[in-house]
C-alpha cells in the first residue's frame, strides 16, 4: 500500500482493477458493509413522491431524521442532533470538544483517527491483540489508559474487528472518569439480534457519553446520507451551535419518517444478517491461508497469510468478480488483514 491509500474507504473497486491490472467487469462488492437486503421496499415504493424535495430547501435541522430517533428510541429533540451521516458528527464533536490528547482503539474506523487530528488533537492509540481475536481491552488496562487522554472513541461494535465492549464496562469508566469524553460509534448496532438490550440510545446514560448513530449501514441508504448524536443537552447545544445548517438534504429528511415504518423489513435483516454471518465463516473455517475473525454483524475481519502480499488474493477475487475491503490502512492490520 502507498501513501495514496492512506485513506480509503471500501466500495471503490474499479481504482483496484486499475491498481493490479485487471479490465472493468462486473463485480460483487463485499467492501462496504451495508444491508445485503438493500434497502427497504416501502422505500422504493415511495421513491417517486420523494422528487418534490429537490426543488426546495429542507428543513434547517434534520427535523425528519430526528422524529425518526424520537419515534423509535424516544430521544427528545433537545438532545439529539441530525447530521449528513454519522461521519458529519465524527468530524464535528472534535472540533467542538477541543480535546488535546484523544484515545482510538486500534483498528477500529479511521476517520476517528482523522477527524482528531484534522480538529489538533494528538491521537494516542490502544492496540488490541490479534492472539486474542481483538477481543475487547480488560477493564484494569482501559482504566489506566483513560489517565493519558480526554476523551476515547469506542466502536459498538467495532469495525473492522466486530468485536464490542460491554455496556457496563463503558457506564462503569464514564461514572469513574466524569470529565472525561466518551464517543461511542453504534453505526452497526441494530444489526445484533439482542440490539434493545445493547444499544446506548435507550437510555440517558451519563452525561459525558456521547452516542453517533447511522441509519445508512442498517437500512442500505449510504447514498442519502442519515445519521446523528444523542448525547447530553448542553453538548448537543454546543454542537448544533458549531455544525452548518441544511447538511441533511430534503429527500433523506423525508425518507426518515418512512423508515420508522419499516419493523417487518428490520426483523428480517436481522435474522438473514445473523444467518449469512454464519454460512460465511463456516465455510472460511476450512480455508488454508485465511483465518476469519468471530463476528454477529454484517461484516467479516479475516487474514491472509498463505502469501506474504494481499495483492494475491485481491487479484484472484477481483479476476472472479469478488470484491472485498483492503485493510492494510487501518492501524495494526498492515499484514494481510481484509474484510
Amino acid at each position: 500500500m502507498t501513501s495514496d491509500n492512506a485513506y480509503q474507504h471500501g466500495g471503490s473497486p474499479e481504482k483496484d482493477m486499475a491498481r493490479l491490472g485487471l479490465p472493468r467487469g462486473p463485480i460483487l462488492d463485499f467492501s462496504v458493509n451495508l444491508n445485503p437486503m438493500g434497502p427497504p421496499p416501502l422505500i422504493r415504493e415511495r421513491w417517486s413522491d420523494l422528487w418534490d424535495q429537490v426543488e426546495g430547501y429542507p428543513s434547517l435541522q434534520g427535523e425528519g431524521v430526528a422524529g425518526y430517533y424520537g419515534e423509535i428510541f424516544g430521544i427528545p429533540g433537545d438532545r439529539f442532533l441530525a447530521g449528513n451521516g454519522s461521519t458529519e458528527m465524527i468530524y464535528l464533536i472534535p472540533r467542538v470538544l477541543r480535546l488535546e490528547r484523544v484515545g482510538v482503539i486500534t483498528p477500529s474506523y479511521h476517520d476517528y483517527e482523522r477527524a482528531c487530528r484534522l480538529a489538533g488533537a494528538e491521537v494516542v492509540h490502544f492496540p488490541l491483540d490479534e492472539p486474542e481475536g481483538f477481543s475487547p481491552p480488560r477493564p484494569g488496562h482501559l482504566e489506566r489508559f483513560m489517565e493519558k487522554v480526554e476523551g476515547i472513541w469506542l466502536g459498538r461494535p467495532n469495525n473492522p474487528s466486530a468485536t464490542m465492549i460491554p455496556k457496563a464496562h463503558i457506564l462503569d469508566l464514564a461514572g469513574r472518569f466524569p470529565e472525561k469524553w466518551f464517543i461511542v460509534d453504534e453505526a452497526f448496532i441494530q444489526f445484533l439480534e439482542d440490539w434493545r438490550e445493547e444499544s446506548f440510545l435507550f437510555e440517558p446514560s451519563a452525561t459525558n457519553i456521547l452516542v453517533v448513530h447511522s441509519l445508512t449501514k442498517f437500512y442500505a441508504l449510504a447514498g442519502l446520507r442519515l445519521g446523528g448524536v444523542f448525547g447530553d443537552k448542553g453538548v448537543i447545544d454546543r454542537l448544533r451551535f458549531a455544525k452548518e445548517p441544511w447538511t441533511v438534504n430534503g429527500v433523506a429528511d423525508r425518507v426518515a419518517p418512512l423508515l420508522a415504518q419499516c419493523w417487518e423489513y428490520d426483523d428480517q435483516a436481522r435474522a438473514a444478517v445473523s444467518e449469512e454471518i454464519r454460512y460465511v465463516q463456516d465455510r472460511i473455517l476450512p480455508l488454508d491461508g485465511i483465518t476469519a475473525f468471530p463476528s454477529r454483524v454484517n461484516y467479516l475481519l479475516c487474514r491472509w497469510t498463505r502469501t506474504p502480499d494481499l495483492d494475491d488474493p485481491l487479484h484472484y477475487l477481483l479476476s472472479n468478480g469478488f470484491y472485498v475491503r483492503d485493510c492494510r490502512n487501518f492501524p495494526g492490520l498492515e499484514a494481510g488483514y481484509f474484510r
